[in-house]
This record gives C-alpha cells, sequence and structure tokens, in this order.
C-alpha cells in the first residue's frame, strides 16, 4: 500500500522552521489543532480546527506554526499512479482543484457531525494502514474514496472568496509563476514593485524561508519535472524553463531531484 499512498498522524509541539516543498503527488492536510498560518505560494491561511487543504503535485507550500502549543494533523499523500488507475478519485481531486481556483481558496471547513465524521475516516483509514493486514488495502481504498467526497463536496459549497491579495510577497510571488522563464533581475523586480532589493529580499526570505533566486530555481525546476514526463527532451527543457545554458539546467535538477534529467525520464517512463 506504501507505494500508493501513505497516511500519518501526529500531535505534537513543533518548534522547527519548515521551508517551502513540493511533493510529485497529491497532499490532503487535515488540521485539527493548534495554531497554524499555511502558505501555498502566494496563498496564505490562518487555520482553524477541521480545516482540509488539498495541494496538488508541484505547488510549493509550507506551514508555519506557533511553538509548543499541540498541533495536531493527518496528513494523506496519494501518488500518481494510483490516483490514475482509481478514476473516481483522480475525478474528484480534478474536480476539487477546479472549484479552488473557481472560488479563489483552497480551504474546506468541517465543523460539528462533519468534524467527527471525517476525524472517524482518517482515524480508520490510519488504523487499517499500519495494520497492513489481508483485506485492509479495500477498507484503505474506501476510506480514502469517502475522503475525497466529502472534501469536493464541501469546495461545492464554499461561497467564493471576493478578497485580493496585496502583500508585497505574495504580489512578487504571482508575478513569478506568471513571468516563471523569464523572470527579470532582483534589483529590477524591486523597481517594479517600488521598493529597494534588500527590502524586498528580507520579505521574501521571512515569507518563503528562502532566498527569490532560490524559489524560481524550485518552481523552473517543477516546470523541468513536468516537461520530462510529457516526452520533451533534457535540451528542449532546458530551453523552456528559462535556464541560459544546459550545464546549469543539469547542476540545479540534479541537486534537487537527485538524479540527471535523463535519468529521471527514464523512471517517469517506468512508474
Amino acid at each position: 500500500m506504501k507505494n500508493n499512498f501513505q497516511i500519518s498522524h501526529n500531535r505534537d509541539n513543533y518548534t522547527g522552521a519548515v521551508e517551502f516543498h513540493s511533493h510529485d503527488f497529491y497532499e490532503i492536510y487535515f488540521f485539527a489543532d493548534g495554531n497554524v498560518i499555511y502558505y501555498i505560494e502566494d496563498e496564505s491561511y490562518h487555520l482553524k480546527k477541521g480545516d482540509v487543504l488539498v495541494i496538488p503535485p508541484g505547488k510549493l507550500h509550507r506551514p508555519v506554526i506557533e511553538n509548543n502549543i499541540p498541533y495536531e494533523r493527518y496528513v494523506l499523500w496519494l501518488y500518481g499512479g494510483f490516483v490514475s488507475e482509481n478514476k473516481e478519485l483522480g475525478l474528484f481531486l480534478k474536480q476539487t482543484e477546479e472549484l479552488s481556483v473557481e472560488k479563489n481558496t483552497r480551504r474546506v471547513s468541517f465543523d460539528g457531525d462533519a468534524f467527527g465524521y471525517l476525524v472517524r475516516l482518517f482515524d480508520r483509514l490510519n488504523d487499517a494502514f499500519y495494520r497492513n493486514a489481508e483485506g485492509d488495502r479495500y477498507i484503505c481504498e474506501g476510506c480514502i474514496a469517502l475522503i475525497a467526497g466529502e472534501i469536493y463536496g464541501a469546495m461545492a459549497a464554499v461561497k467564493p472568496f471576493l478578497g485580493q491579495k496585496h502583500e508585497l510577497v505574495t504580489q512578487v510571488i504571482s508575478y513569478i509563476n506568471e513571468n516563471l522563464t523569464c523572470t527579470p533581475p532582483l534589483e529590477e523586480l524591486a523597481k517594479r514593485f517600488f521598493v529597494s532589493k534588500y527590502y524586498l529580499s528580507h520579505k521574501f526570505k521571512e515569507y518563503t524561508r528562502t532566498s527569490i533566486h532560490k524559489y524560481i530555481l524550485m518552481k523552473r525546476i517543477n516546470l523541468a519535472k513536468q516537461l520530462l514526463e510529457q516526452g520533451r527532451t533534457p535540451n528542449e527543457t532546458c530551453s523552456l524553463c528559462g535556464f541560459s545554458t544546459y550545464s546549469n539546467f543539469y547542476k540545479e535538477f540534479k541537486n534537487q531531484t537527485g538524479m540527471s534529467p535523463k535519468k529521471y525520464t527514464k523512471e517517469s517512463m517506468t512508474i
């Protein structure tokens, strides 16, 4: 089962900082207790008990956790092969993503009986996953389908969020995402937003815990992985992702993925 999905349920007094990161799979994050602000690229959510976020592959994200306050969450990872084999699950995830764009929010909230029902589903999934006895795979798959259906139904009922993102860093991240392959140098980027490059660098790192340069590289490598999986050659991918030389592309790709572009292509074809 661990090749298809993974579930964890943790409650602790978390003290470490989490940097922006991304996955090649879907993550369903169910917040049960604590004080957390969750960032998904240019979006931020001050979570409350019962909030659920569905994070698609390739989206950079990170939680900022209030120290010394019990932090409880369920995290469900759904790997690509499992999603593609389960058509109903894939459809739920696709439609949930489409609705999140339409509603301008990735958050759905559960309270009362709905919260209790979702907790029971996650607990049953967690128990069956780690027990791993005969028949538990079917229990897990049934729980996952029910969880995805509950989230999709909740998202369909969410009212559109009409607020605008005004903070400097979220505007910069939106601009980078829209101009990923031709993002201007830091000084020009700062001028575009009428701030000094030192102020922009400081605020960006405070928000993301990484530099603008590193953020752009992470996003470009995410794009590169998608293009390679679609059949583009490494040389084509290098050019399409905005790298000036193949050596720079190769070095950064291997640094982030642990393998060369060619090896990544071969491995993605065998999945």
